[in-house]
């Protein structure tokens, strides 16, 4: 198991089927993530994602094949857009 990882900024987009978010930034540590997040518009939602190196972490379902997640993944949600 590796414990390499990059941290990804994505907009949360409710509206959508998985993925529903799309990324916008990737960073070397949590903290430079954040500090990010901090400084981002208040009117959408993100999600930061610690996302390991070298491995793939699609997750399918068993019976029809669909994409429907990410193993080996954390993610935090940040809702400022539900705040407002």
């Amino acid at each position: 198991m590796t414990s390499d990882y990059v941290w990804g900024i994505f907009v949360a987009d409710g509206t959508a089927i998985f993925p529903d978010f799309f990324p916008i930034g990737i960073y070397t540590t949590r903290e430079l993530a954040m500090n990010e997040v901090n400084a981002l518009p208040r009117d959408r939602n993100y999600q930061v994602l610690r996302m390991p190196l070298n491995i793939n972490f699609a997750y399918f379902h068993k019976k029809s094949g669909k994409l429907v997640g990410m193993d080996e993944i954390h993610h935090e949600h940040f809702h400022f857009k539900d705040e407002s």
